[in-house]
């Protein structure tokens, strides 16, 4: 890559260019006449204006003659100066005319005439065959020689152009062009600079001369040099690449490449910005091998002061042959890898990793290779020469090499360990193969994503566990609960207010209420609450719950509800959607406290299944969804903490002061309903809440039955009377509750028949067909249940009303509700009050 070989001054000229530089000469002394000519007319002609009367007529004639003759002075040297401009612009047109157009075409080799930028002016025929057959080119339209000898010839062309624009002829050897078998040829190249910047090529085959004048094609040493070589402009087009490079990236020898092509991520930026440094730069960059494959390299370049700047570079792998890992060098890898054996191909196609070691102690071997699996799993840290054990850390307090020795064992058990990755530890699993000539191979399988399901497994078996405690207690304390909150209210009604003991009844009152919360808030984190959904307009619920938010927000809370538009209904329990708002203010007043107030923000939209899948929810059914955000100006929560907030007991609150439940309750509520819960906060800036249902399209039923809601509403509220007439049914497993209640309601004046169970129950019915006008059941009760009751049943019972108490039901008794309207539930623990109210009402329903 030397400066091109200048012609001697004796060279021949093109006669149409001596006669182009003649005309150039005398244009300037043809100008300064037309100028001295122009100064005598306007001189003659004021004389005889002004002085004209003074000489007699005979000065104004012999005056105005001379200024007449220095006007045809004038036309006529600006006649031929346009004149010569033609021809001279026609000599340099794209068509040069006459006798020299022919000479030229007729001459065998290539000849063309470029402009100061290089752009191609004239051409002969040769020239114009020779860019027929060259890649993409066209005998019509020439092209400009550095596209026609793209590829290994880029240099010599680059520093042709360069020596025409600095008004030098030069000679280069162009190279071995072989556009197709039959005209491969070596190519050289004279020039000669035009005044006007451009430039008269000539191309020939090259003779032993042009070698001997000192420039030669590259050379075999540095061609198949152990390292890669280059040439590149300040635009990253490679101008020249030794074969060794070539062969890395896979490119051929007239393929036109740039930096970007074969650096991968900001590899050629990084050469690029250190044109201007003098000296030599050195970093790590990636390679992009053939195929595709990104290997380590470390790149060192030179910026010379030329203008325009070339990159001289040195491209050098990290294997032991000076190679990029995985790939080849030239020429031994032309001999060893021709065809790719089908082990070769798995262990660079493996989706896992895989290194070859020079030992059998994986403690202290070092990588003779590595796959690009391994080297994508490391971040290019597993090139040839790193120490095994390196790679890893310990999995936990377990020691590497116990995990090395597990792997060793034999029973075929990997060894667990965290791969190294600038990104943070990942668990792998390690197994390593025996041992052959004192070597083994080692596999290398990343098992993240099985052990972020396992932790998601073992969480799952936790909340699992969780919730059936829940719900197993939930059925025997709420029993327990119902019992206490009836004896208490028949103890209120003979201790009325003003009565010693009112104040003691009330506290038990008050205990059990705050007890059955905690039951209820363990229920819906299990997901075992038990759910009546209806259809309703969100914004609905949130505008009745707004008054009560207000009281639960204290004055420095500022609350700001912002009701969306063309939101869908929703079928979901009405009451619950309350329990959700209302858990997730509190939360956000306690997190404004340390501020001193702020403002909480409820605000809704309707979205489409693509937006909430977009927000995380990855299996959103089709359709569209309410979406419910509730942001507060708190002082939000670390990444630890948002992983832990839906965990039940969790809490960042003082001791006494939070069960710990109040999230988890809001996320089991939300997946009951089919729901998303997702929360994004930030340090210091508040947290967001997101729920997301998916909408319903109301049945006529359905509509029928919001519509009657919408009645209820404006209907004058009367004052209760409790009591009542009717015949009823009452079946509980619990003693206790069911003798208080029956108590209770026979106060009243209705008829209560008790039974202990499912199957008394169908018995007196049997005996009894369609004599009792309700009937009321607990849900779960050993034998037969409520809902098998009710279906056994269901012939005896006539017009009677149903109505279902319990404190924990299963799931599918929520299906069951909310499938059939008639059916009334009543979840425990309740009082006498809300009791002899819903058995009044249903009843009402009998008679009316």
């Amino acid at each position: 890559m030397t400066d091109p070989t200048p012609l001697p001054d004796t060279a021949a000229k093109p006669a149409g260019l001596k006669t182009d530089q003649a005309n150039r000469l005398m244009r300037p002394l043809t100008r300064a006449v037309f100028w001295v000519s122009s100064l005598a007319a306007l001189s003659a002609a004021a004389v005889a204006l002004f002085a004209g009367a003074g000489a007699g007529w005979h000065g104004v004639v012999l005056l105005s003659g001379i200024a007449a003759s220095a006007l045809l002075l004038m036309y006529a040297l600006a006649a031929g100066d346009a004149a010569g401009r033609a021809l001279s612009a026609d000599g340099e047109g794209t068509h040069v005319g006459g006798l020299a157009a022919a000479a030229l075409d007729a001459i065998s080799d290539p000849v063309l005439i470029t402009d100061a930028k290089g752009a191609v002016r004239w051409s002969n025929g040769a020239y114009r065959s020779l860019c027929a057959k060259s890649p993409g080119g066209s005998a019509s339209t020439p092209v400009a020689p550095e596209h026609v000898f793209a590829g290994a010839a880029s240099g010599p062309v680059y520093r042709l152009t360069r020596a025409a624009m600095q008004g030098q002829a030069a000679r280069e050897v162009l190279g071995r062009i072989d556009f197709d078998a039959d005209d491969a040829a070596v190519y050289a190249a004279d020039i000669e600079p035009m005044a006007d910047g451009g430039a008269v090529w000539r191309l020939r085959p090259a003779q032993a001369d042009d070698f001997e004048a000192g420039e030669e094609t590259t050379p075999d040493w540095a061609d198949n040099a152990p390292v890669g070589l280059f040439l590149a402009d300040s635009e990253g087009r490679l101008l020249a690449a030794n074969a060794t490079l070539r062969d890395w990236v896979g490119a051929q020898a007239n393929d036109a490449l740039k930096l970007a092509d074969i650096l991968a991520g900001d590899g050629a930026r990084l050469l690029a910005n250190a044109q201007g440094a003098g000296d030599t730069e050195r970093f790590d960059a990636r390679l992009v091998a053939a195929g595709g494959a990104e290997t380590p390299i470390v790149l060192a370049v030179t910026w010379t002061d030329d203008r325009p700047a070339l990159a001289r570079g040195v491209i050098y792998g990290l294997a032991s042959t000076g190679a990029p890992v995985q790939a080849h060098t030239a020429p031994e890898a032309a001999q060893e890898t021709a065809a790719a054996t089908p082990a070769q191909t798995m262990f660079s196609e493996a989706p896992f990793g895989v290194a070859r070691l020079d030992g059998a102690n994986p403690m202290e071997a070092v990588l003779l290779d590595a796959n690009p699996a391994l080297l994508l799993l490391t971040g290019g840290a597993a090139v040839p020469g790193a120490r095994f054990a390196d790679l890893f850390e310990a999995e936990g307090k377990e020691p590497l090499s116990a995990s090395f020795a597990t792997a060793l064992s034999g029973t075929g058990e990997p060894g667990e360990a965290n791969l190294k990755h600038e990104d943070g530890a990942r668990p792998v699993h390690v197994f390593l193969s025996p041992s052959s000539d004192g070597r083994r191979a080692a596999y290398i399988v990343d098992i993240s994503a099985w052990k972020d399901l396992e932790t998601q497994v073992a969480q799952a078996g936790k909340m699992q566990a969780v919730g059936q405690l829940a719900s197993g207690v939930a059925h025997d304390f709420n029993n327990m609960l119902t019992a206490i909150r009836l004896n208490v209210g028949e103890l209120l009604s003979r201790h009325p207010v003003g009565d010693p003991s009112y104040q003691d009844l009330q506290q038990i009152n008050a205990t059990v209420t705050r007890q059955a919360g905690l039951v209820k808030k363990l229920l819906a984190f299990s997901r075992k609450q038990t759910f009546r959904n209806t259809v309703f307009d969100v914004s609905d619920v949130l505008s009745d719950c707004s008054v009560l938010l207000g009281q639960i927000l204290e004055e420095t809370v500022r609350l700001d509800i912002r009701h969306g538009r063309e939101l869908p209904m929703v079928r979901a329990d009405r009451n619950q959607i309350d329990n959700i708002l209302v858990n997730l203010a509190t939360n956000a007043r306690d997190a404004m406290k340390a501020n001193g107030g702020g403002q909480l923000t409820i605000r809704t939209e309707g979205l489409d299944a693509e937006d909430v899948r977009k927000a995380g929810g990855a299996n959103a059914a089709d359709g569209r969804w309410a979406a419910i955000h509730v942001t507060d100006t708190g002082t939000g929560m670390d990444a630890e903490t948002k992983k832990k907030i839906f965990e039940p007991f969790f809490t960042t609150k003082a001791a006494g002061e939070g069960t710990g439940l109040g999230l988890a309750t809001v996320y089991g509520i939300v997946k009951q309903s089919g729901g998303y819960l997702f929360v994004e906060s930030e340090i210091g800036k508040g947290t967001t809440f997101s729920i997301y249902l998916p909408g319903h399209i109301p049945s006529e039923d359905e509509a029928a039955e919001i519509a009657a809601d919408e009645a209820a509403k404006t209907e004058e509220v009367k004052p209760a009377d409790l009591a009542g007439r009717g015949r009823i049914l009452f079946v509980e497993d619990e003693d206790a509750v069911r003798g208080i209640a029956a108590k209770t309601l026979v106060k009243r004046g209705y008829e209560v028949v008790e039974a202990c169970d499912g199957e008394e129950a169908l018995e007196i019915l049997e005996e009894e067909p369609e004599s009792f006008d309700l009937l009321i059941s607990d849900v779960v009760m050993p034998g037969l249940d409520g809902p098998s009751l009710l279906k056994e049943a269901r012939p005896y019972l006539g017009n009677a009303r149903i109505i279902f108490i319990s404190g924990y039901a299963k799931e599918e008794f929520s299906d069951t509700l909310s499938s059939d309207l008639e059916i009334s539930f009543l979840p425990k623990p309740f009082d006498i009050q809300q009791l002899a109210e819903r058995v009044k009402q249903e009843l009402g329903r009998v008679h009316a």
